[in-house]
C-alpha cells in the first residue's frame, strides 16, 4: 500500500495500527472492569482503579490520539508533517511505557515498571510535541482550531510530566514536601488541557468536513483554547500556593478560578457544537458521527455533578462519557478515511469504480456501538455517584459490548479495505 501523496504525513499503516491498538485496549479495560466492578465503587486512588483509569487514558486515548497525530496535523497546517520516521518510534513507546504502568499501578505501585513505564511514555508523548511544534514551525497555524491543537498536544506532553511528579510524591516524602502533591493538576491537565482543546480543536475540523458545515466563526473556538489556559494555570496557582506561602484564601480563589474556566469552556463547546450542525448542509449525519455529537450531552452532566459537589463522578463522566464517545466517533471514520485512501487514493490502471466510505463498515454494529459505550458510561457515573456495584457490573456489560462492537467494526473497515483492494488487483491482472 503506497501512501497517499497528498496525504504530507506518516505512512497510514502507523495511524491505522495505533487506532486498531486502542480499540483493543478498550475491550480488554472493559472485561478487566467486568472482572473486578468494585473498582468504580471502592476508593478510586486504589491499584486496580488508577491501573483501569490510565488504561482508559493513555492505552486508548492517548493511543488513538498519538495516532491521529501522524496524520491530523498536516492536515490543519497544510504542510508536511515534521520528522514523519518519529512515530515509529514514538507510537510503539507510548504502548510499552503505558503497558509498563498499567502493570505497575495493578500491582500496588510497584517502583520498577512505574519508572519504565513512565519514562518511556514522557518520552514518547515529548517526541510527539517535538514534531507538532516543529511542524507548525514550518506552516505557523493561521486559525484558532489549528492553534488549539498545537496546544493540547503540548499540554498532553505537561499531563504525562505531571503524572510523573506526582507518582515520584507519591513515593517520596522528600520530593513530595518540594514539589507538592496534586493530583488536580494532572487531571485538569489531562481531561480540560489535552483531551477538552483536543476535542476542540479537531472536531471543528472533522465535524465540519463530515457534517459539511464549512465556513463560519471560530470565536467560539479561540474563547475555550483561553478559558483552557486560565484553567490549567489557575490549577497550577491552587497546587503551587502552600509551595510558595500564600494565603489558603488565595489558593481556595484559584480553584474557583479553574473550576469556572472548566465549566465555561465545556459549556462553550456545546454551543460551538450546535453552531455547526445548525449550519450543516447533510441533513443526515452518519452514526459515528452521531456518536461524537451525542457525547457532548455528557459534559451539562458532568457540570452539575462537579456542582453537586461530585467530584469523582463527574471526573467519571467526561473521561467514559465525553472523551470516550467522541474519541470512539472519530476513529471510526478517520480509520475508514486513512484505509480507503490508502487502498484507493492512486488509482491508476485499477478498473470499475472504488467503493464508498460506508461500504467498510458494518452498519448493524454502530448502534451497539453507541448504547454499549454510552450506557456503560452512564452507568459508571451513577455507580461511582451512588457506591453501586449493580450499577459498576452494569457498566463493565456495557463497555464490554460497545468495545468489543467497536473493535469488530474497525477490523471490518480494515478486512473489507484490504480485500476489496486484493479483489481489484486480481481483476486488473485477469484484464491483462
Amino acid at each position: 500500500m503506497p501512501p497517499p501523496g497528498a496525504a504530507g504525513g506518516a505512512h497510514p499503516y502507523l495511524p491505522v495500527s495505533a487506532l486498531l491498538g486502542g480499540t483493543l485496549a478498550l475491550a480488554v479495560g472493559a472485561a478487566w472492569l467486568l472482572a473486578d466492578p468494585t473498582a468504580l465503587t471502592s476508593y478510586l486512588g486504589s491499584p486496580s482503579a488508577v491501573a483501569l483509569t490510565h488504561l482508559f487514558t493513555l492505552l486508548y486515548v492517548a493511543l488513538v490520539y498519538v495516532g491521529t497525530l501522524q496524520q491530523l496535523p498536516a492536515v490543519l497546517l497544510v504542510t508536511d508533517l515534521a520528522w514523519k520516521r518519529l512515530g515509529f518510534v514514538a507510537v510503539p513507546l507510548l504502548g510499552v511505557g503505558g503497558t509498563a504502568l498499567v502493570v505497575g499501578f495493578a500491582a500496588g505501585f510497584r517502583p520498577a515498571p512505574l519508572a519504565v513505564g513512565g519514562l518511556a511514555v514522557t518520552g514518547s508523548l515529548a517526541l510527539v510535541a517535538a514534531q507538532t511544534l516543529r511542524t507548525a514551525r514550518n506552516s505557523p497555524p493561521r486559525d484558532a482550531p489549528s492553534r488549539g491543537l498545537v496546544a493540547a498536544v503540548c499540554y498532553l506532553a505537561l499531563t504525562v510530566a505531571f503524572g510523573t511528579l506526582l507518582a515520584g510524591a507519591r513515593g517520596s516524602a522528600g520530593l513530595a514536601a518540594a514539589a507538592g502533591y496534586s493530583p488536580a493538576l494532572h487531571q485538569t491537565t489531562g481531561i480540560v488541557g489535552a483531551f477538552l482543546l483536543g476535542i476542540t480543536a479537531a472536531g471543528h475540523k472533522l465535524l465540519s468536513m463530515f457534517a459539511l458545515s464549512k465556513g463560519g466563526s471560530t470565536w467560539r473556538v479561540t474563547a475555550v483554547t483561553w478559558l483552557v489556559h486560565a484553567c490549567v494555570a489557575a490549577t497550577l496557582v491552587a497546587a503551587a500556593a502552600p509551595l510558595l506561602g500564600l494565603p489558603a484564601a488565595a489558593g481556595r480563589a484559584a480553584e474557583a478560578v479553574a473550576t469556572l474556566g472548566l465549566c465555561a469552556s465545556g459549556a462553550l463547546q456545546v454551543v460551538e457544537v450546535g453552531a455547526l450542525l445548525r449550519r450543516r448542509l447533510r441533513r443526515h449525519l452518519e452514526a459515528p458521527v452521531q456518536r461524537y455529537v451525542l457525547s457532548h450531552a455528557f459534559l451539562p452532566v458532568a457540570g452539575l455533578l462537579l456542582a453537586a459537589g461530585e467530584r469523582e463522578a463527574a471526573v467519571v463522566a467526561a473521561l467514559l462519557g465525553f472523551v470516550g464517545l467522541a474519541v470512539s466517533g472519530m476513529l471510526i471514520k478517520i480509520l475508514s478515511f486513512l484505509t480507503w485512501t490508502t487502498a484507493f487514493g492512486a488509482r491508476q490502471g485499477r478498473p470499475g469504480p472504488a467503493p464508498l466510505l460506508r461500504d467498510l463498515t458494518r452498519t448493524r454494529l454502530e448502534p451497539v456501538i453507541t448504547v454499549g459505550l454510552g450506557v456503560g458510561a452512564l452507568a459508571a457515573t451513577a455507580s461511582v455517584a451512588w457506591s453501586s456495584t449493580a450499577l459498576a457490573s452494569l457498566a463493565a456489560a456495557s463497555l464490554l459490548v460497545g468495545a468489543c462492537a467497536q473493535l469488530w467494526q474497525a477490523a471490518t473497515v480494515v478486512s473489507r479495505t484490504l480485500g476489496n483492494r486484493a479483489g481489484r488487483r486480481l481483476e486488473v491482472v485477469t484484464t491483462k
